[in-house]
């Protein structure tokens, strides 16, 4: 099967596999007993947050492992509208943040919330942003660093330095860009999260980078006091194991973007009329999000998964809840363009074959759909 749903979840690596059974039954202990084993536990989970803090340029005192970005996005949220620096001052965020930013912020700042500007690109305007910020002056500001349809790669260094001159609190969703580029610059953000699963680890398990002291979940004292509850430290492995497998393949990713523009520009020989977001900008090596020429996306993806070919209409989230997501409103595409979305994300172990039997199952698809319209007299979506 050629899965090219990367950006909603990668598969885990055997070794991450391995290393999650090995700690299972031999890393069983609590890592906050006084025992030995507990205490060896504790000594491996250390070692992990150290591993993760040095390759994002921080101090291990304020990374905080979570059950993911969802969980570390609404807590830091939630703490920083209940701070006096933030205390009735407005909070700034784009319209294309994920659901676990964007609703957390509108829940707890309500009538607080300013949109940053979105070009056709779906890219968050730097200048306009800049100019925002210096005349509004808000408490908070979120600016994610890629966006999980597009893959569009958004100005969040420049926005949280910027941020940081001002003494504005910048937090960025970091998911998708962790385990794809470099992680240069995240010491410049006031807080950052991301998520295992999207670099081979397994699910249920991410972190949050916060410049102060927090606490969300009251217990134990567990994760400085920040994060109440014994620590998952069989996941916390797998997550380790899976950033050392990841940063090793970061340096092919040319290779890979190869790959990728390759297929689009077949794309663009059988579908004419396609339309590739964030084309003539950058984005992450791995993404391409289509909006199709003809017919609805589903009939697409059913027919191509029953190639064997798994892909998506975007976010899984926004695909689990049964809406869309505020990218298409937010680039102006219409109702009938937004039901032909169609995202292609590859990964690390994608092969140039995999692209070859995608393109040529795009063919036959493409060919069906019109053979369908015939038979059944619709007419597809202008």
């Amino acid at each position: 099967m050629a899965y090219f749903d990367n950006n909603s979840t990668t598969p885990p690596y055997r070794e991450v596999i391995d290393a999650i059974k090995n700690a299972h039954e031999n890393n069983w202990a609590n890592p906050s007993s006084p025992h030995r084993a507990g205490a060896q536990v504790r000594a491996s989970l250390e070692n992990a947050r150290e591993e993760f803090a040095h390759s994002f340029g921080v101090s291990p005192a304020h990374l905080i492992f979570t059950s993911g970005a969802t969980e570390a996005n609404n807590s830091i949220i939630g703490w920083v509208a209940n701070q006096q620096f933030c205390s009735g001052k407005i909070a700034m965020v784009s319209s294309i943040e994920h659901p676990s930013v964007i609703e957390p912020i509108n829940h707890v700042f309500s009538s607080r919330v300013v949109e940053l500007p979105i070009n056709k690109d779906g890219l968050v305007e730097v200048d306009n942003a800049v100019e925002l910020i210096k005349a509004k002056r808000p408490g908070f500001v979120s600016v994610l660093a890629a966006h999980n349809e597009t893959g569009v790669l958004q100005p969040w260094l420049k926005i949280s330095q910027l941020c940081k001159e001002l003494g504005i609190w910048f937090h960025c969703d970091a998911t998708q860009w962790c385990g794809k580029l470099s992680l240069a610059g995240f010491d410049q953000c006031s807080s950052f999260s991301f998520s295992a699963h999207k670099f081979g680890g397994p699910k249920g398990v991410g972190g949050l980078f916060s410049k102060e002291s927090i606490r969300w979940l009251h217990g134990g004292g567990q994760e400085m006091e920040s994060r109440g509850g014994t620590e998952n430290f069989p996941s916390i492995e797998g997550m380790r194991i899976a950033w050392k497998q990841t940063e090793e393949k970061i340096s092919s990713q040319r290779s890979m973007e190869d790959e990728r523009n390759n297929f689009e520009r077949l794309i663009k020989d059988l579908l004419p009329e396609v339309c590739i977001i964030g084309e003539n900008v950058p984005r992450l090596w791995n993404t391409s999000f289509l909006v199709l020429p003809q017919f609805e996306n589903l009939g697409w993806l059913n027919k191509l998964d029953r190639m064997g070919h798994s892909l998506s209409t975007g976010s899984a989230c926004s695909t689990a809840r049964r809406e869309s997501s505020g990218l298409a409103k937010a680039i102006g595409l219409s109702p009938a363009q937004a039901r032909r979305l169609v995202r292609v994300s590859s990964w690390f172990d994608t092969k140039k074959s995999d692209w070859d039997e995608l393109i040529e199952s795009l063919a036959k698809v493409f060919n069906e759909l019109r053979d369908d319209q015939k038979r059944s007299g619709l007419i597809s979506l202008p």
